[in-house]
C-alpha cells in the first residue's frame, strides 16, 4: 500500500554534531591522520596583532581543501555546500547555527593578505613532511613531468608582442667559462627576437602549441613525485609557452635542500633529455633514467638516408670524432651558435672530396663536415648508456603510472582541468591545493595503518629483478 505524507511536524531535537557524522566518513579519517594546527604558525606573520577578529585561518584553509577534495571548483558553490553538509561543518568545527564564512573571504585574502607570500608553499611542504613521517616517501627515486591547465582567457582575444630572449643560466655559465676565443658567425646574436601571443585578459598565460595537445592559452604545472607511493613532493607553475627542461634541476635541488629528501635516482621523459639536465643531475649526485629524445633533425636525416650525429664515434682519449668512413674530425675551438656554446670539430676538405659517402654526410654547398659537441655531453652519454637496463625499464613504467596517473586523477577529481584564476601566483595556489588533496587522500589510505620502514629503492629494485629473474646489464 502506498503511503502519502500529508503534513510535516516540526520538532525540536537535541543532537550532537559528533553523532550526525558517520564513523567511517573520510573527513573523520583525515582529521585523525593530520593535525592542521601547524597552519597557525605559518599564517601568523601575515596577520596583524591589532584590529577586528579575522576568520580562523585553519577554517579558511580547510574550506579550500574541502573544495579540492570533493571537486568543488566554485567558491560560491563551496559556501553553499558547506552550509547544508553536516560532515563539512563538523570537519571545520562549525555548529549548526554557526554562519559559514562568505566566499568573498577567499578573494579578499588573496588580494590583501596572501599576495606575494609563500604561505601555501609552506603549507604544502608541511603536508609533504607529514607524509614522509608516516613512511610514504622512500626518498630514493623522483619522477617529474608537466601538464597543461586551460587558462581563464579567450584564445581569440589576443595580441602579438615582441619578446627579447637571451641565454639561460646554463649557457651563460658556459659563456663565462669558455667565452674567450669563440668563433661566432656574424648572424649569430646574443639576443633573439621572437613574436609571441599574449592574452589580453590574462597576460601571464602562455600560448601553447604542442601536438597533439590543444592549442591555446594555458599554464603548465610541473610536478615531482616520489616513486614509492606517488606522493607529490613539489609543484611549480609556469606559462604554457615554455619547455619543461629548464626547471627540472632547480626543482629537484629545492627538494633536496628544503625538504631534505635525499634523491639518488630520477625518472624523466624525453622532454628532459638535454645536456643541461644531465649535467645538473650529475652535479646533484643523481643518476638520471631519461627517455631518449631523437629530435626532429635526427628523424629528418634518417628518413632521407643521411648520417646523424649518432653515426659519428667520439674518441675521448684523443678528443676527436671518427666519421662512418673512418676519417678524423679534429677539434678546432669553441663555437658559438646563437646563445649556445659548444666544441667544434671539422674534417679536412680533401678527405670529404673523395669520400664515397659524401652524399649521405654533407648537404648544401659545404666542402667539409662540421660536428658540434656540447660541453658536459659525457654526462648525457653516461645516462644514455643506462637505456634498456632492467632498472631503466622499471623506472620508466613507474614514471608513467605515477606522473600520468597523478595528473589524470587531479584533473578528474581535484580541480586541475582548468583554472578560474588569472596570474601565475593564483594558479600556483590552485596547483598546491590540488596536490595537497591527493597527498592527503594517500596519507589517509596508507599513513594511518602500520607501515614497514621505507626500503631503500635500489634494494627494492634488485628484489623485483631477482624475483622476475631479469638479467641486469652492467652500468657505470
Amino acid at each position: 500500500m502506498m503511503t502519502e505524507q500529508k503534513s510535516r511536524q516540526n520538532r525540536m531535537l537535541c543532537v550532537l554534531m559528533e553523532d550526525l557524522v558517520p564513523k567511517g566518513h573520510f573527513l573523520r579519517k583525515l582529521d585523525a591522520a593530520i593535525d592542521f594546527s601547524f597552519i597557525y604558525e605559518i599564517m601568523r606573520p601575515v596577520y596583524s596583532d591589532i584590529g577586528r577578529p579575522s576568520v580562523d585561518p585553519v577554517i579558511l584553509v580547510k574550506m579550500l581543501l574541502i573544495g579540492y577534495l570533493y571537486g568543488i571548483d566554485s567558491e560560491r558553490k563551496l559556501e553553499e555546500e558547506i552550509t547544508v553538509n553536516i560532515a563539512y561543518r563538523w570537519f571545520l568545527g562549525l555548529d549548526l547555527e554557526d554562519k559559514v564564512p562568505d566566499h568573498s573571504v577567499f578573494s579578499q585574502n588573496r588580494k590583501r593578505r596572501f599576495k606575494d607570500t609563500e604561505v601555501f608553499q609552506e603549507i604544502f611542504n608541511t603536508v609533504v613532511k607529514k607524509c614522509a613521517e608516516a613512511g610514504l616517501i622512500g626518498g630514493e627515486c623522483v619522477v617529474m613531468d608537466s601538464t597543461h591547465i586551460k587558462a581563464n582567457a579567450a584564445n581569440g582575444n589576443a595580441e602579438e608582442v615582441l619578446l627579447m630572449e637571451g641565454p639561460n643560466e646554463y649557457w651563460q655559465k658556459l659563456n663565462d667559462e669558455y667565452g674567450q676565443d669563440i668563433r661566432q658567425k656574424s648572424e649569430d646574436a646574443d639576443m633573439t627576437v621572437t613574436i609571441k601571443k599574449k592574452a589580453v585578459s590574462d597576460p601571464e598565460a602562455g600560448w601553447m602549441h604542442r601536438h597533439p595537445k590543444p592549442a591555446g592559452f594555458h599554464y603548465l604545472c610541473h610536478q615531482s613525485a616520489d616513486i614509492q607511493y606517488g606522493i607529490i613532493t613539489d609543484v611549480h607553475v609556469t606559462p604554457g609557452d615554455v619547455t619543461d627542461a629548464p626547471y627540472c634541476v632547480k626543482r629537484i635541488a629545492y627538494q633536496k635542500q628544503k625538504l631534505k629528501i635525499p634523491f639518488r635516482f630520477a625518472g624523466l621523459d624525453s622532454g628532459y633529455d638535454t645536456v643541461a639536465v644531465h649535467h645538473g643531475l650529475h652535479k646533484l649526485g643523481i643518476r638520471g633514467y631519461i627517455h631518449l629524445n631523437t629530435g626532429h633533425n635526427a628523424s629528418w636525416r634518417k628518413e632521407r638516408g643521411l648520417f646523424s650525429i649518432d653515426d659519428f664515434r667520439y674518441d675521448g682519449k684523443n678528443d676527436c670524432y671518427i666519421c662512418p668512413n673512418g676519417c678524423t674530425l679534429h677539434y678546432i675551438g669553441v663555437r658559438k651558435v646563437r646563445y649556445r656554446v659548444g666544441k667544434n670539430y671539422v674534417s679536412r676538405s680533401q678527405d670529404c672530396k673523395s669520400c664515397p659517402l659524401k652524399n649521405r654526410c654533407i648537404t648544401g654547398k659545404a666542402s667539409y663536415k662540421e660536428v658540434r659537441r656540447d660541453f658536459y655531453q659525457e654526462d648525457q652519454e653516461r645516462n644514455h648508456a643506462l637505456i634498456g637496463t632492467a632498472i631503466y625499464r622499471h623506472v620508466m613504467r613507474k614514471r608513467q603510472v605515477i606522473s600520468e596517473g597523478n595528473f589524470a586523477l587531479q584533473k578528474r577529481c581535484h580541480n586541475l582541468r582548468f583554472t578560474r584564476k588569472r596570474g601565475v601566483w593564483k594558479v600556483q595556489e590552485q596547483c598546491f591545493l590540488s596536490a595537497m588533496a591527493l597527498n592527503l587522500k594517500r596519507l589517509v589510505k596508507y599513513g594511518t595503518a602500520p607501515l614497514l620502514p621505507a626500503v631503500p629503492y635500489l634494494l627494492y629494485i634488485l628484489d623485483v629483478v631477482l624475483k622476475r629473474n631479469i638479467r641486469l646489464r652492467p652500468v657505470y
